[in-house]
């Protein structure tokens, strides 16, 4: 008899270390999701403003070009 108290006994820790790992394991997966959907929403923030900075750098290439032709013209007529 104390062999299947002693049996069971283990059944019953390896069925808590088990029930332990699931969760951890759930726990785990919660905090992948979480920082995943942070992650995308940065992701999205630095698309944006990439793209608030492309357009930025159009305008000033363009001022850039136009006075560097306001330049050459000027020194032409020199």
């Amino acid at each position: 008899m104390l062999k299947n108290e002693q049996v069971e006994q283990f059944l019953n820790e390896i069925n808590e270390l088990l029930n332990e790992i699931k969760n951890e394991q759930e726990k785990l997966f919660q905090n992948v999701e979480q920082y995943h959907k942070v992650n995308m929403k940065n992701f999205e923030k630095l698309r944006d403003f990439n793209e608030i900075c492309d357009m930025t750098n159009q305008v000033f290439e363009t001022r850039l070009s136009n006075i560097e032709q306001i330049l050459k013209e000027k020194l032409m007529n020199i």
